[in-house]
């Protein structure tokens, strides 16, 4: 075969390998605009949606103005519940959003919860302590301190030393040391509060070195700050857990959602029955709540707390933004490492 004749052989199969390279170009293209269609259909989305329900919030809080006070405690649990889902929809959501959208997001729902919870101590604000006979649930260990009442002449302490957390800490355990009840500055302390006291309040724990606290009852809220080799058991809690700054400690508790934040090293049995969020954490574990009490079921049952809806392996890392692999930050505990008894 001359050369004119494999010219005439090779030249259609180079013209054909090119035209299939172009098609293959095109059609790489029109994926990649169709997906940059999707992705933008669903960030608009997700914007309209999310912020449209953040001024219904808003609207809620203007209208707590006019409300009669015997309405005002429904009034902000529907708010509250309205501000859960939320956090539950964009954290469904953060597969598709930029690392500014989530951030954007996380800063105004903090800045409606934030709101929210002044707005409610300044209108229906907590029953302070009392010196009231105590309804004993359990006889609390030798050594251990049962601190329900009096709490109030605990001192805070002022040495929070996480620079960016600092004011933000500061300002928390001032809007809630007046009207919560508050555990602060022990150290290697058994320390113990009781469900007539707790029950539908806010508690503060601020502050604890080695200390092995229990708590009877159901909580509206729990705030954990600056808390060190610590051991925490708390019933069931009607609303959120929020820690901040907690280092070499072990939790034990039930809620409608857990927040931690710039934490490590922490053990935490979990009934949630939302979706844990963890940021700025490191070295976290979980494994099912099996902390036990007296009482415990009627306490769910005050909570509003379902036992049967527990998304305790369920744990959303906002520092961790990949869908397809695992976050280093938390784990599971395995099996053979958890504590089965807690007396």
């Amino acid at each position: 075969m001359d050369q004119s004749q494999m010219m005439g052989v090779s030249l259609p199969e180079s013209i054909t390998k090119r035209d299939r390279e172009r098609k293959n170009v095109i059609e790489r293209r029109r994926e990649e605009k169709q997906q940059l269609s999707v992705d933008s259909e669903q960030l608009s989305y997700f914007q309209n949606a999310f912020y449209a329900s953040c001024n219904k919030v808003k609207d809620l809080l203007d209208s707590t103005s006019t409300t009669q006070i015997l309405s005002l405690p429904s009034l902000f649990d529907k708010i509250n519940k309205e501000i859960q889902v939320l956090w539950n929809y964009l954290s469904q959501s953060k597969i598709f959003l930029k690392v500014y959208e989530i951030r954007r997001a996380q800063e105004t729902l903090q800045h409606l919860e934030t709101d929210t919870a002044e707005l409610e101590l300044k209108l229906l604000p907590k029953k302070k302590f009392g010196f009231k006979n105590r309804r004993v649930i359990k006889k609390p260990l030798d050594k251990s301190l049962d601190v329900t009442d009096g709490l109030k002449e605990l001192k805070l302490s002022e040495g929070i030393t996480n620079n960016g957390a600092k004011k933000r800490n500061n300002d928390l355990i001032n809007k809630y040391s007046d009207s919560a009840t508050t555990l602060t500055a022990q150290v290697d302390q058994q320390l113990t509060l009781d469900a007539e006291n707790v029950n539908r309040n806010d508690v503060l724990l601020s502050d604890l070195t080695r200390c092995t606290v229990r708590i009877y009852g159901a909580p509206s809220t729990v705030h954990m700050i600056n808390l060190k080799q610590c051991t925490i058991l708390i019933g069931p809690v009607s609303g959120s857990i929020f820690g901040d700054n907690c280092v070499q400690c072990t939790f034990g508790f039930a809620c409608q959602q857990l927040r931690l934040h710039s934490s490590t090293n922490c053990t935490i049995y979990l009934h949630v029955t939302s979706r844990a969020i963890i940021e700025d954490c490191t070295k976290i574990k979980v494994a099912p709540y099996n902390w036990t009490y007296e009482d415990q079921a009627n306490h769910y049952h005050l909570a509003g707390l379902d036992t049967k809806i527990n998304n305790w392996d369920s744990v959303d890392d906002f520092n961790w933004l990949s869908s397809e692999k695992h976050s280093p930050n938390w784990s599971v505990l395995k099996v053979d490492l958890r504590v089965k008894s807690w007396d």
